[in-house]
């Protein structure tokens, strides 16, 4: 029997008076929990599925209050939630409480069963569904714990021998992907193609796992490449507004344009409306599968430091704020986190910024941790860095933080280092924890109400969220518990918060359970996205952007095409900061002069000159990051930077150089001031953003810190933005040949290279040819590398920086 009720009907009754108590785990008599206990049976029976989930939610507190699983037994069984009866069969149900119905049920949960994991019903129905369309496109709408990654597997499997291309969002994730891909496209693939110069036209069979942007090299470089199966990981970042986005559109536009039979895989988190994954220019259909199981349900907790100091439970049903008693001595963001936590914890902040500061200041409240794990990672990290990098002092104090501007490998180490000790309490992260990074935790504490310069968004809200208490955390049979399926989410609203925040209203937009959501389609090259005066100059610019760089694309295109051969090589290397159209007569011009007096760059403060004189001029005024080479100082910065790559300096090196230019700029000029991007404090006259600090009073230890910053994120300018203006020159002829090669690899050793193309930084890849060649063995025309399986543990002989070896055994 279905019952008619609503949330609304519930709260206009007296159910709170008892349900409150309960939810914040006051103590009740059996009676009470009779009571509680019966209207959850009652409620998980309504028609409304809010209702029912008010009723399963009531049900796994009661059970895990009480340690009794019957209830929850008899409700996840009939509900499809395999895994939860299994593991209470398993763990909590007792000899006595077991009859021929029990027996039945577990004989019946072996058909959800798949490699020692059992499956809810609809991730069995999600399986079923992506086999059973192979050769379509599809999207698979499904929480974090899913199986995603799985169905990249299959797919991989499927069309062994074909072409397939797998888009990441990020350059971590590309390597994660690869490790994990591996072994399954043993024998199916030669190679997998992580870097645009790995792919070989004369391969028939092709497995690529790349970035948006180092596939429209791969398109540029090969005009006659196409995939069977193109798969797409976090395809929700489609929706947003931003470059990245629409140069992932980009990329799934000419791959249907180059085969109208590639079978598109959509895999995502969240998403309202599947018709919002079609791009404009293409014409294929999206079926999709969306999971709709409740099998978590998040508690909230609100702390309100600025105002009241006080705790509040947040019930997202009855959309209610309930008091709770307050631990002791809490005065600080860093004493509630200290307070509150469990044995690992994420802890969001938006900014760099504040998560370094944050991490800090959490490191100063706790004791220090003894564990050699960590003493020997502190000495990795000292000797690849500095011994006064931030996160040496957080690591004793069982702390790692994460965001864009920690090094590459430090990053992956740090990651890999928090899942092995048990000690490492905290990992404090941006938003690159929501592009799919996977790590152990059971509670999160969210300190910023921000993801980038806009709120989290409900959809953001929750794919953060999902990362706590995964799937494989609570079914684990080593130290698996019920008690995960209530996952602990603390949102402390102080220092960090949005300073125009209403911390109440906030959550209740991001979590209650029965606001109506909608995708917010903001990508001008998706069909759902309207057009309007406000995006129509955008929306031109990228049809002019995808017509020229793939013609044929835009029916009845009457705009602009590029007319000479540096307008036509931008295009090719998205180069976007620049009106082309407008620039690329003057431009040319340039070129032929350069041409005729035979003029070709040779060294850094040469190329830099004639990327001067041929581009930055005609750079947008609100490209600040570009506009900056106006200045004769940024391009010798940069200058300085090439013949360090050039150089192979290592990144410990790399700190001191910086600390010493520093300081000698500060011994000329005791006002001087720098440019640091994200992390300045100061804003000189004539300037409009805090990008800048002074040099005066900083300490050495603050001057390492920034330069190891500043140096990840040089880097990442000159790979993102400097590259695309080489490849131009290049493709004009305008660099020495041997020049190129040095400046794009750092080297001109066709096997260091190679090593490079397979994911390695360039000091991994110059250890292994000096001390373990024999380790390794290099196909430079197929761009492969093979690992001896002997390599890790000869490294491991020799007391190699373990830093080192985690990066190799991530491309092993």
């Amino acid at each position: 029997m279905k019952y008619d009720l609503t949330l609304k009907k519930i709260k206009n009754t007296s159910f709170s008076t008892i349900y409150n108590r309960f939810i914040i785990g006051d103590k009740l008599t059996s009676k009470e929990f009779e009571c509680i206990l019966a209207l959850a049976v009652c409620f998980t029976n309504a028609e409304d599925v809010n209702v029912q989930r008010l009723g399963y939610r009531i049900i796994v507190e009661y059970c895990n209050s009480t340690s009794d699983y019957a209830p929850l037994y008899e409700i996840t069984i009939n509900k499809g939630l395999y895994p939860i009866c299994k593991f209470i069969e398993l763990h909590h149900l007792p000899k006595e409480r077991r009859n021929f119905f029990t027996e039945w049920n577990d004989a019946f949960l072996e058909q959800y069963s798949a490699s020692s994991i059992y499956q809810s019903e609809q991730q069995k129905g999600l399986v079923d569904f992506f086999s059973d369309n192979k050769k379509n496109t599809i999207s698979v709408i499904a929480p974090t714990s899913y199986g995603k990654s799985e169905l990249i597997l299959s797919a991989i499997q499927e069309y062994a021998g074909k072409k397939v291309c797998v888009i990441t969002s990020t350059k971590a994730l590309l390597m994660q992907t690869k490790k994990r891909i591996k072994e399954i496209s043993k024998g199916l693939f030669p190679k997998i193609v992580v870097h645009p110069e790995m792919y070989n036209p004369k391969d028939s069979a092709c497995l690529a796992v790349l970035t948006q942007e180092r596939l429209l090299r791969v398109f540029k470089k090969n005009p006659n490449l196409s995939f069977d199966c193109f798969i797409v990981d976090e395809a929700h970042e489609l929706l947003e507004n931003k470059s990245r986005s629409r140069i992932l559109a980009d990329v799934i536009i000419v791959a249907q344009k180059r085969n109208r039979n590639t079978a598109f895989k959509f895999l995502t988190p969240f998403i309202e409306n599947e018709t919002n994954l079609q791009t404009r220019y293409t014409s294929y259909d999206v079926e999709a599968f969306k999971v709709n199981e409740y099998i978590k349900t998040e508690k909230y907790y609100l702390y309100d430091f600025r105002n009241t100091k006080q705790l509040l439970f947040y019930d997202q049903f009855l959309n209610d704020y309930i008091p709770m008693t307050m631990q002791e001595n809490i005065n600080s963001e860093e004493s509630f986190v200290k307070a509150y936590a469990s044995e690992k914890n994420i802890i969001y902040l938006n900014k760099p910024t504040d998560i370094e500061s944050f991490s800090l200041a959490l490191a100063d409240v706790l004791p220090d941790i003894k564990s050699k794990l960590i003493l020997e990672a502190c000495d990795n990290i000292s000797r690849y860095l500095q011994p006064q990098y931030n996160m040496l002092k957080c690591l004793r104090k069982g702390i790692i933080y994460h965001h864009g501007s920690v090094p590459d490998v430090i990053r992956i180490y740090v990651e890999d280092l928090y899942k092995k000790e048990q000690k490492i309490k905290f990992i404090i992260t941006s938003s690159t924890l929501l592009s799919g990074v996977n790590i152990p935790a059971d509670k999160m504490f969210i300190l910023d109400n921000r993801k980038g310069a806009s709120n989290l968004t409900h959809d953001s809200f929750r794919n953060l969220i999902g990362r706590v208490c995964r799937f494989s955390e609570i079914f684990s049979s080593v130290d698996g518990t019920l008690k995960r399926l209530e996952p602990q989410i603390y949102l402390v609203f102080g220092n960090y918060f949005s300073k125009k925040a209403n911390c109440k209203e906030f959550l209740k937009k991001v979590a209650k359970v029965d606001i109506k959501y909608k995708d917010t389609v903001k990508n001008v090259l998706l069909e759902n996205t309207d057009i309007s005066s406000e995006n129509l100059d955008i929306f031109q610019k990228e049809s002019e952007f995808i017509e020229n760089y793939e013609n044929g694309i835009v029916a009845n295109y009457h705009e602009r095409y590029t007319k000479t051969n540096v307008g036509k090589s931008c295009i090719m290397n998205g180069i976007t900061e620049i009106d082309v159209f407008k620039k690329e007569s003057e431009i040319q011009r340039k070129v032929d002069k350069y041409i005729s007096d035979e003029v070709k760059a040779s060294d850094a403060s040469m190329l830099m000159d004639i990327i001067y004189d041929m581009f930055i001029k005609y750079v947008s005024d609100d490209n600040r990051n570009l506009k900056r080479l106006v200045n004769c100082e940024a391009r010798n910065f940069y200058v300085m930077m090439l013949n360090w790559k050039l150089e192979n300096k290592s990144y410990a090196e790399m700190i001191g150089l910086f600390v010493r230019y520093w300081k000698e700029v500060y011994k000329n000029n005791n006002d001087a001031i720098i440019f640091v991007g994200k992390w300045g404090n100061f804003c000189p006259q004539g300037k409009n953003v805090n990008h800048y600090t002074k040099l005066k009073n900083k300490t050495t230890n603050e001057l390492v810190n920034l330069a190891i910053v500043r140096i990840k994120e040089e880097q990442d300018f000159i790979d993102n933005i400097l590259t695309k203006y080489i490849e131009v020159l290049y493709d004009l002829s305008l660099l020495e040949n041997d020049f190129y090669t040095c400046v794009k690899y750092g080297t001109s050793d066709e096997e260091t290279i190679c090593l490079l193309k397979n994911g390695l930084s360039i000091s991994s890849a110059n250890l292994l040819l000096k001390k373990y060649r024999k380790y390794i063995e290099i196909n430079i025309e197929e761009s492969i590398v093979y690992f001896d399986e002997a390599l890790i543990s000869e490294m491991f002989k020799e007391k190699e920086n373990e830093i080192i070896i985690c990066e190799i055994q991530g491309c092993m």
